[in-house]
């Protein structure tokens, strides 16, 4: 098995959140499965798609393209998308070609998580 075999899945976090997991390379060969997933993880209907790159090991402009794309188009529905890397390559990438200020990106996907779930209102002590 190589190392940098591309995998994809999809699966619902909460309500509001899909996650799309990514591990291997994103290139011209595997860029329409990656669209195909968001595509899927987008018609579940939540408000927000995470996609996980911590497991890719490089990305390409196709690649690249496909997520500005796919941004584009779930925000056209009222719905958004978010990266997860801390690869400093792929950062790197996102950072140089200026996407950073179209793709929303977190380190882990616990800081996405964090920042992306409402946070239920506490109830005080005083029954107000």
């Amino acid at each position: 098995m190589c190392l940098d075999e591309f995998r994809t899945a999809v699966a619902s976090l909460t309500g509001e959140l899909v996650l799309v997991s990514v591990s291997g390379e994103l290139d011209l060969y595997t860029a329409e499965r990656l669209q195909a997933r968001i595509d899927e993880a987008g018609a579940v209907g939540a408000d927000m798609v995470i996609v996980d790159l911590s497991e890719v090991s490089f990305v390409d402009s196709t690649a690249l393209a496909v997520l500005v794309r796919e941004t584009k188009r779930l925000e056209g529905r009222g719905q958004s998308l978010v990266l997860v890397t801390n690869d400093p390559r792929t950062r790197r990438v996102v950072e140089v070609t200026g996407l950073n200020r179209v793709l929303r990106t977190f380190a882990t996907l616990q800081d996405a998580i964090a920042q992306l779930t409402p946070v239920p209102q506490a109830v005080t002590a005083g029954g107000r």
